[in-house]
């Protein structure tokens, strides 16, 4: 009866680890649950289990102490109830049976949840690489100082400060739509089969092992993996056999790990040093075994990670040079063409024509063919690794192999 109890509380108490931290309808079913009826708090085991629980999520801390968002709150708590339950029932939680999902089943959770990716990744469109090649600081230099030709009459100048614009956006343009579309159609040809164990039959359900593309693995799927497999979602050990599992995608240690599935983790244990869990994006060593699928798509750990990243990439070295070169160069014109505007006034008393020797003392000092010979430089980098079979989307990556 006691077990029976403790069961069912908690599976009760895991699925209100999905609610929201700061939900009332929560907090009052937690401190419902976690006290008798006589308004005492059990003791022993038991206690501790929820009060860890408690204190690790109404804290809002990660192990290490850093903040945590309510997308990783959800994964945490679902992480660590699958490594301290037992088998039984973590296919209870994922609404499974020990002979695997039935195709039909398996295609309503595929519906319901959408292909396993978990990070929705949506290659750019014409339009913002068109915008990324043409905002570039000296591009907005060369273009402010060609309206002022134009303004002065000084219509060459700026006529010809245009089109080395024109050739420098085109070529970065033509090189990163090109690369873009390829790698979209090649993403297109890409699979990832794992094995998965399905159960078919009316009457007498029969057990089949059945190769799957990793978009079309869902929660409560029995997968079965051996050397050199990755993982298609966070994982459930049922069997290991000398598992050994290389998670130097998420903590960047190239040592391995090795996993069990008889391991009972307690709440001191670090999440990626569970034994008895596997992460999406980590692969085999060595050993066999099997698992079950607990988590896909976006509600994996490593999406959780790439959420709080963010998508968008931060300024390299490179790029903070030429801002910074961009607002020296902008500080130093504007210094040297006030200066210069000033002593041609006061010396001839012709404004148009102190202006127009002005814009051409700031012409002079703009590295006009810079833009025009980076992009071409890189073209010329992207075309060598596409002599490779190597795809370059974005023509920046070559800087940064450079700088390796």
């Amino acid at each position: 009866m006691e077990r029976f109890k403790f069961l069912r509380f908690f599976s009760f108490r895991t699925q209100l680890d999905f609610l929201p931290c700061s939900n009332p309808v929560r907090e009052n079913l937690i401190n419902g649950a976690t006290t008798d009826t006589n308004g005492e708090h059990r003791d022993g085991f038991f206690s501790n289990l929820v009060d860890g629980f408690l204190r690790r999520f109404k804290s809002g801390k990660k192990i290490d102490g850093s903040s945590k968002t309510e997308e990783e709150e959800k994964v945490y708590s679902w992480l660590y109830a699958l490594a301290r339950s037992e088998i039984y029932m973590a296919f209870e939680y994922v609404r499974s049976t020990e002979r695997g999902l039935s195709f039909t089943e398996a295609e309503k959770r595929l519906k319901e949840n959408g292909p396993n990716t978990p990070l929705e990744y949506t290659f750019p469109s014409s339009w913002h690489l068109l915008w990324s090649a043409f905002f570039h600081p000296f591009n907005i230099i060369l273009i402010v100082l060609s309206a002022l030709s134009y303004i002065t009459s000084d219509n060459p100048n700026g006529c010809i400060m245009l089109i080395l614009v024109f050739i420098s956006v085109s070529l970065r343009f033509y090189q990163e739509y090109g690369s873009s579309k390829a790698a979209m159609q090649l993403s297109e040809y890409v699979r990832s089969p794992v094995k998965v164990q399905r159960c078919a039959g009316r009457v007498v359900q029969t057990e089949l092992i059945v190769q799957v593309d990793q978009r079309d693995v869902v929660p409560g799927d029995i997968v079965i993996f051996e050397p050199g497999d990755l993982f298609p979602g966070d994982v459930r050990l049922l069997t290991s056999k000398h598992l050994v599992v290389s998670q130097s995608s998420l903590t960047g240690e190239s040592w391995p790990t090795e996993k069990t599935a008889d391991a009972r983790e307690d709440r001191s244990t670090p999440l990626l040093e569970l034994k008895n869990i596997c992460f999406m994006g980590t692969n085999v060593v060595s050993g066999t075994g099997t698992g079950l699928v607990v988590s896909t798509g976006s509600k994996t750990y490593i999406s959780a990670v790439f959420s709080t990243i963010g998508k968008h990439k931060p300024a390299d070295s490179f790029e903070k040079g030429i801002r910074h070169i961009s607002y020296v160069l902008v500080g130093v014109m504007l210094l040297v063409v006030t200066i210069m505007i000033l002593v041609e006034y006061f010396t001839f008393y012709d404004l148009s024509e102190s202006t127009l020797f002005g814009i051409s003392v700031a012409c002079a000092l703009t590295p006009q063919m810079l833009p025009l010979i980076i992009n071409t430089s890189l073209a010329k980098g992207a075309l060598a690794m596409a002599m490779e079979r190597c795809i370059v989307k974005s023509l920046s990556a070559i800087r940064d192999m450079g700088s390796m």
